[in-house]
């Protein structure tokens, strides 16, 4: 058999490893039941010889010959039935643990990749991948080792042997076809394979429309797009479709070829069992028993036009799996970082300098601050010019190319990735909830924590009172990303869980730029009590929620421009001006 990417397959089978014994044996069963079935047509053999005999010769009926037969037909059967029974059990068992592990394996690499990884990809597109590539080894595991590919071929080796040892020239016509067959297979193959890369890409495609259109699902019912959007999806499943109902033409002569072979090869080991009985150098029982030993030697052959179109298909898919599973992890911990001990005195960027993909083309360059610890800090400037790839620096999303960032002296390189965000918090600008209740929204990564201090938490965030109003309270189904709650309900959800996690750094990413004003004046008392005693940093347009900030960092084309208060940055700073006067003038 020829599979254009033998590797791929290698590393499914390759998943077995950690249960050999497992392996071991489900083989040493598919041995005993296929066994059984192979003395079956012996057991055949030796009654139709002694019954020809009979009806030739005359004497006494062979009773005993019958009776030992049939016990022996039944008793093989039921042997091969029974052991066939519970390999298929246990068979099950094992594909879908494996399945599951690869699952769960991929979707963990998943979590732990960059953000840039993330910002790069779509999360359907990745989700579907690890849906359908789990599905696809759970395929190509049960075909190789379930009915389609082991079976077949335990019983290919035992008929073939039996055939060697009774007539060598009956074997040599079984075994002829298959060269022939893997020969034409093998130059169709490379064709193949090209198309259901083609009609992964479609389907994928698909896949992640689907995901975006259901994730704008409002967007779509607010512009009355519905029939719009079904057609544009009906369209590429057809273009998806066309591209693999040509992989499956190309399957179908596959198939007849491999019909044809078969047929020619029954055909001969017929005309060939014949002669020698003409000859008188076989017998009728040894007739019936190459046909029948034929027949089962072929049945790998007619498997394998079933398995090698599931094989290709499965194995591009399980391909885009892997791709997830190989992406490299660009923030490691070193094998012998430490825990990060509690703030005490300072952060601190040192001549730090980030590009996004290594050309050089700063996305931050040359920042030096130093933030004491218990102080707020705010970050200012214009959209791009570097504020929130300070924040992921320091949360250690990426790792700079140049300079070194610390707390209280230790390389935030040197620490677990656990220990540097177990200090801090983020309250960005769009809370991102999951479609839980939320006492476990409020309390995310913290399993452990009382009602009694999710409650404390939300009155802390000015969140109490609208959360008691909601349906079921603190156990209502807030609904995908939040949507059952408004963005300042959502906010005050983010700030509960941010008081909850009780950060010794703080960080709120322009939480409150997009709120009405009542929401804003919320929000901003829930602010001052969470930002009480501890190391914060702001980041906001409107310059007005940080006017009583400790310091205020002024960035300008990926570099900080102007260190100081509101009014030394009114005559030092050009950009932090402009923007004052811009955003105070609208208001006024």
């Amino acid at each position: 058999m020829s599979v254009k990417q033998p590797s791929t397959v290698r590393r499914v089978l390759a998943l077995a490893k950690h249960r050999k014994g497992t392996v071991l044996f489900l083989f040493a069963l598919i041995v005993v039941s296929q066994g059984a079935n192979i003395a079956v047509p012996f057991i055949s053999r030796s009654l139709i010889d002694s019954l020809t005999n009979f009806l030739k010769s005359g004497g006494p009926l062979p009773i005993n010959v019958l009776l030992y037969s049939a016990l022996g037909i039944l008793v093989a059967t039921v042997v091969s039935s029974s052991v066939q029974s519970a390999y298929n059990y246990h068979l099950f068992k094992f594909v879908t643990k494996v399945e599951d592990r690869i699952r769960n394996a991929a979707f963990e690499k998943y979590l732990k990749l960059h953000a840039l990884f993330h910002h790069g990809s779509s999360s359907g597109q990745i989700i579907g991948r690890i849906e359908r590539g789990g599905t696809a080894v759970w395929v190509i595991l049960n075909d190789i080792m379930g009915q389609n590919l082991l079976p077949p071929l335990v019983v290919f080796v035992g008929t073939f042997g039996a055939l060697l040892y009774e007539n060598a020239w009956i074997a040599l016509a079984v075994l002829v076809p298959f060269p022939v067959y893997f020969f034409i297979t093998r130059s169709l193959s490379k064709k193949i394979y090209e198309i259901e890369q083609r009609a992964n890409d479609a389907f994928e495609n698909v896949s992640r429309e689907l995901y975006d259109v259901a994730g704008n699902v409002l967007t779509v019912k607010k512009f009355s797009q519905e029939k719009e959007e079904t057609e544009h999806e009906r369209l590429l499943l057809i273009e998806a479709r066309e591209i693999q109902y040509s992989a499956e033409r190309l399957w179908g002569v596959v198939e007849n070829v491999q019909t044809t072979i078969a047929t020619v090869g029954r055909v001969a080991v017929l005309l060939l069992s014949a002669w020698f009985v003409f000859n008188g150098t076989a017998t009728i029982g040894e007739f019936v028993l190459f046909i029948t030993l034929q027949n089962m030697a072929y049945q790998p052959l007619a498997q394998l036009s079933i398995i090698f179109p599931r094989l290709r298909r499965n194995a591009t898919r399980v391909e885009r799996l892997f791709a997830v599973l190989d992406e490299p992890v660009m923030v490691n911990d070193k094998p012998d970082a430490i825990d990060l001990p509690s703030l005490k005195t300072q952060i601190e960027f040192k001549n730090v300098s980030f590009a996004y993909r290594n050309d050089k083309q700063w996305a931050l360059k040359d920042i030096n601050l130093v933030i004491p610890a218990g102080k707020t800090v705010a970050l200012v400037g214009r959209s791009g010019s570097g504020k929130t790839t300070f924040i992921n620096l320091l949360l250690r999303s990426f790792d700079p190319q140049k300079g070194t960032i610390s707390i209280d002296g230790v390389d935030i390189r040197d620490v677990t990735q656990e220990s540097l965000r177990r200090q801090i918090a983020v309250v960005p600008q769009e809370v991102d909830l999951f479609s839980r209740t939320v006492a476990e929204n409020i309390a995310y990564g913290q399993p452990s924590v009382s009602k009694t201090q999710i409650e404390n938490a939300a009155k802390t965030a000015l969140a109490h009172d609208f959360i008691l109003e909601l349906e079921k309270g603190y156990e209502t189904l807030v609904g995908e990303r939040g949507i059952k709650l408004s963005g300042g309900e959502r906010q005050r959800v983010g700030i509960a869980r941010a008081v909850l996690r009780d950060p010794r750094i703080l960080i709120l990413d322009e939480a409150t730029s997009h709120l009405d004003t009542e929401s804003e004046r919320l929000i901003s008392k829930a602010t001052d009590a969470l930002v009480k005693d501890r190391t914060s940093i702001i980041i906001a347009h409107r310059l007005s929620t940080i006017l009583r900030a400790d310091a205020i960092v002024v960035f300008k084309d990926n570099q900080i421009e102007a260190i100081g208060k509101h009014k030394e940055l009114l005559k030092k700073s050009p950009t932090y001006k402009r923007l004052h006067d811009l955003q105070f003038s609208d208001e006024g």
